[in-house]
C-alpha cells in the first residue's frame, strides 16, 4: 500500500495512507472492545483474510452498524485536528502544516471511499443494514446507481481508479446478505443513517483536494 501510494502521490501520501489505515482499523478494534469482546484482533488489511475480527459474533444489526461505522468515525477527530492545526502553523511552521494537510486530505479521501455503499466496504454494510429497516430493495438499487455513475465518470475522465470502484460496486451485487441479525428498528436505523451521512460528508469535504486533483 505504501509503495503504491508513494509511487503515484509521493512518500508523504504513502505514510499518510498507512496512518489512515491504522486509525481506521483501530476504530473497528475499539468498537468490538466497547461491545465487550475480549478476543479481538487488530488487522491492517482485513479484506485479505476470512478470519473474523472478533471471536464473539455480532448478534444485532445495531452492533454490526456500530462496528462498521466506528472505523471511519474514529478518524474524524484526527482529520479535524490536523486540518485546523495546519492553519495555525501555516506561517510559523509551513513544512509541518503541509504534512498535516496531506494527512487530513489522505485520511478523508480514504475513509470516504470506504463509506461508499459497496461490499466489502464498511459503507456497503451500513447501507444494507439501514435499508433493511426501511426498504430492503434500496441497497442493491443504490449500488447499481453508484456503480453506473462511477463507470460513466471513468469513461468520460479516463480514470482507471473510478473504473475500479465501478467494478467493486458491480461485484458487490453478487455478495449475499449478512447473517441474520436482530433488526435495529426504524428509529435506530434513522439515527444510524444520520451518523453515516454526516461521517460520509465530513470525509468527502476533507478529501476533496485529492479527488479534485486525481479524479
Amino acid at each position: 500500500m505504501f509503495v503504491a501510494a508513494a509511487s503515484v502521490l509521493g512518500t508523504a501520501f504513502g505514510v499518510a495512507l498507512i496512518l489512515s489505515c491504522l486509525l481506521h482499523e483501530l476504530g473497528h478494534f475499539l468498537a468490538h472492545r466497547m461491545l465487550g469482546h475480549s478476543a479481538t484482533r487488530f488487522r491492517l488489511a482485513p479484506i485479505l483474510t476470512r478470519e473474523p475480527s472478533s471471536d464473539t459474533p455480532l448478534t444485532t444489526e445495531g452492533q454490526a452498524f456500530f462496528v462498521a461505522l466506528m472505523g471511519p468515525g474514529l478518524c474524524l477527530a484526527p482529520v479535524a485536528f490536523a486540518m485546523t492545526t495546519s492553519f495555525a502553523l501555516a506561517d510559523i511552521a509551513p513544512v509541518t502544516a503541509d504534512y498535516l494537510v496531506i494527512f487530513a486530505v489522505t485520511c478523508g479521501a480514504f475513509n470516504f471511499v470506504n463509506l461508499l455503499p459497496f461490499f466489502p466496504l464498511d459503507g456497503g454494510r451500513c447501507a444494507r443494514i439501514a435499508a433493511n429497516n426501511f426498504w430492503p430493495a434500496l441497497a442493491p438499487a443504490m449500488t447499481v446507481f453508484m456503480a453506473a455513475a462511477f463507470a460513466s465518470a471513468s469513461i468520460r475522465l479516463g480514470s482507471v481508479s473510478l473504473m475500479v470502484m465501478a467494478g467493486i460496486g458491480a461485484h458487490s451485487l453478487l455478495r449475499r446478505s449478512e447473517d441474520q441479525l436482530v433488526p435495529m428498528g426504524g428509529d435506530r436505523a434513522l439515527v444510524g443513517l444520520t451518523a453515516y451521512s454526516f461521517t460520509l460528508a465530513a470525509h468527502f469535504t476533507a478529501g476533496w483536494t485529492l479527488y479534485d486533483a486525481y479524479y
